[in-house]
């Protein structure tokens, strides 16, 4: 017997060290948590005390559990006796198939027999943990409204992004612009070009009071950079208004890359060629 108490007192250490940190330890974070700025709110910061708590307890629960039952098994096969099964790890409880006559159903069908096992524990384990899941996931993101629901996200998202492409086309002038290749900002190009360039160059860049912008000679530069700098700040002397005020860099250099796009075209009824010959940039 003294042996015995011996390795109770083996398991019974460790378990009462356990107990101790899970109270010592998170009660000293929760004091240091609740002087400290971190930007939750002092609900946030209890919930989470809460289940810092909780899982140390169950982690406890866990752990003297096993001590106990190996406990009862050392002294059990000192004593000759069978040890206990614990519940909690048989993964299976199938019932052993010398016995399986006990659980047999009366029908047969084809000389199939169907045995009454109970569902597995680890399936039940897990079926009990999404149950667990889906109340915590339904409490944090549509009664305590703590996270965003998939559509909040994509909301955010989209928003950021707009946010990103407004500072990235914010940036755009006529010393980065880059040539752009992508079909549909060429279609947006094309259809600014088409609602606000046509009159004076035509509607296939053939040219008009404007000069023909599809053939090789041009007046101010035919690279993308000078071409967004003629949109951009226009020609005064020519007639042309500076279009800053009315397109965003963004606008600017899809048009821009959209005239690049139609050299070489030859439309009908192409105005005669000015300026240098420049060649392909």
């Amino acid at each position: 017997m003294k042996k015995n108490n011996c390795n109770m007192r083996k398991y019974i250490a460790p378990s009462m060290l356990i107990v101790w940190l899970s109270g010592s330890i998170p009660a000293k974070a929760a004091v240091e948590n609740a002087s400290a700025p971190s930007g939750m709110s002092t609900m946030e910061m209890i919930i989470i005390f809460v289940l810092c708590i909780s899982i140390i307890v169950l982690l406890v629960i866990l752990f003297m559990s096993v001590s106990l039952y190996n406990f009862i098994s050392k002294v059990r096969e000192e004593k000759g006796e069978t040890a206990p099964s614990l519940p909690l790890f048989d993964f299976t409880q199938a019932v052993p198939v010398e016995r399986e006559h006990e659980i047999l159903f009366e029908h047969e069908y084809d000389g199939i027999k169907e045995l009454n096992n109970k569902m597995p524990p680890w399936w039940l384990y897990m079926f009990y943990g999404t149950l667990i899941w889906g109340a915590l996931y339904m409490w944090y993101y549509h009664v305590y409204s703590s996270g965003n629901i998939q559509e909040e996200e994509y909301i955010a998202e989209m928003t950021m992004a707009e946010k990103e492409m407004k500072r990235i086309a914010a940036n755009i002038n006529e010393e980065n612009v880059s040539l752009l290749t992508d079909k549909q900002r060429l279609e947006n190009g094309r259809l600014t070009y088409e609602k606000n360039c046509a009159s004076c160059h035509g509607k296939s860049g053939e040219g008009s009071v404007g000069p023909n912008l599809t053939d090789d000679y041009w007046l101010h530069g035919g690279d993308v950079k000078s071409i967004f700098k003629s949109i951009k700040y226009g020609i005064p002397a020519k007639g042309m208004i500076p279009w800053q005020t009315q397109l965003s860099p963004v606008q600017i250099q899809e048009v821009a890359s959209y005239i690049k796009s139609i050299r070489g075209t030859n439309p009908p009824n192409a105005k005669a060629p000015q300026g240098e010959l420049v060649s392909e940039q």
